[in-house]
């Protein structure tokens, strides 16, 4: 996430809040939406299972990315 290094200081809190919206979005809409708009275009479903846990892994990947780089801010001020 090099382009949040470059913006400044309330830009980087607004890319920051919607990059945890995003994470927030795959962990519960990833397994449940998605799953059920593939399974409605009859999407393999071993395909659509392994779509639904990809985007549940990647959004707790984001959030705890998220979560890592504000503590960093925090402790260093």
């Amino acid at each position: 996430m090099a382009f949040l290094r470059s913006l400044k200081k309330g830009q980087k809190s607004f890319a920051k809040a919607l990059l945890r919206l995003f994470a927030v979005f795959l962990i519960f809409g990833g397994p449940t939406y998605l799953l059920y708009i593939l399974d409605k275009l009859e999407v393999p479903r071993l395909l659509v299972l392994l779509v639904g846990l990809a985007a549940f892994t990647a959004g707790v990947i984001l959030f705890t990315y998220s979560s890592k780089e504000e503590g960093k801010v925090e402790a260093s001020s």
